[in-house]
């Protein structure tokens, strides 16, 4: 439910009559809601149990993308995705500090298996567009949301799984680091389909499904992970991967059409390593893991939510002009991830 709107946001533009400039502004209002919730959750989860917060924030999530068919105009779908960010921000943290907890001697795999699941589903979503064409945007964004709302009582039944309420202090240069390749690939995920129905011709339904290539790399989440957790030399994962992202960034506007999931794929994968080794790293050092997923995605979130405007904007005025940035955002974490390596003394 973080990325089934992209294949359809080209029908919403147009039936809201929105122009597509503005298209970056539905995900900012999903990760301004997320931003806000991430450090209060994991205190609260500290303290009630991550499970139980983290089905609350599911519960939130899905009732709001369930109501998201209902909205009048432009303006409510912005609210109702705002407050399904709120959702989400209750969820993505402490659910990590729940799977920490379960394997604390395999921290990179347990992570590694969480994004996994996570670009497996968003995978699923970008092919929502064919949904969307057989029963209408509006019912097929409804029928996830439910299913969401579901999950979340079921994870409300929990145990309650606790940590201590410390706040991890210095996850806050982790997420200084590489806020600029999680902003790159957020931006991609969501208006890569309209900025290849815009520019390449292609149909939504396509377009949503060469977008979902990046999402591929989910399939290979436990393998990132486990490789984290044997690799001595894990500089390499921190940062060649964003250096080989900002190549594939930099390639896709004179790519051909055939060649572009390709290029999807491998700053999908690449983003996928990075991360894991970044929430791996950050997590270990921490006594309340989800204080440090938190605080890494506040940052993530709130510094980077902007570049998803900035690249509809850019469409417009010039096609290649929104990849040159992600290219130079993801050469802008590899640089600071290296210092930060440096500065830690790690690795």
């Amino acid at each position: 439910m973080w990325f089934f709107l992209a294949p359809v946001l080209p029908a919403i533009l147009r039936e809201f009559r929105v122009d597509p400039a503005y298209a970056g502004l539905l995900p900012a209002a999903f990760i301004i809601g997320a931003a806000v919730t991430q450090i209060p959750a994991s205190y609260l989860g500290a303290v009630y149990g991550h499970d139980k917060v983290a089905g609350l924030g599911m519960l939130i999530f899905g009732v709001s993308s369930a109501l998201l068919p209902l909205s009048p105009s432009w303006e409510w779908l912005l609210l109702l995705r705002a407050v399904g960010g709120v959702g989400a921000g209750l969820f993505f943290s402490t659910a990590g500090a729940v799977l920490i907890a379960l394997r604390p001697r395999a921290v990179g795999s347990a992570l590694g298996w969480y994004n996994a699941s996570f670009n497996i589903g968003a995978f699923v979503g970008y092919y929502w567009g064919f949904v969307a064409s057989a029963i209408g945007w509006r019912a097929a964004i409804a029928l996830p949301g439910l299913l969401s709302a579901a999950l979340g009582v079921l994870l409300l039944r929990g145990v309650g799984i606790k940590t201590s309420t410390s706040i991890s202090r210095s996850a806050l240069i982790y997420g200084l680091a590489s806020f600029p390749f999680w902003g790159a690939v957020y931006a991609a995920n969501n208006l890569t389909a309209t900025w290849l129905h815009l520019f390449k011709g292609i149909s939504e339904d396509l377009a949503g499904a060469l977008s979902s290539a990046a999402m591929i790399s989910g399939f290979f989440g436990g393998f990132v992970g486990r490789l984290y957790d044997r690799v001595k030399r894990k500089t390499y994962l921190l940062i060649g991967a964003p250096i080989l992202a900002a190549l594939g960034y930099i390639t896709i506007p004179s790519a051909p059409l055939e060649v572009i999931p390709i290029l999807v794929f491998l700053y999908g994968i690449s983003f996928n390593a990075y991360i894991t080794s970044v929430y791996t790293t950050a997590s270990k050092r921490a006594e309340n893991p989800a204080s440090a997923l938190a605080i890494i995605n506040v940052l993530n979130m709130a510094l980077g939510l902007h570049f998803s405007y900035a690249f509809s904007w850019l469409m417009t005025q010039w096609a290649k002009a929104p990849w040159l940035m992600l290219s130079a955002l993801a050469l802008l974490s590899a640089f600071s991830t290296y210092i930060v390596i440096n500065r830690l003394k790690i690795y």
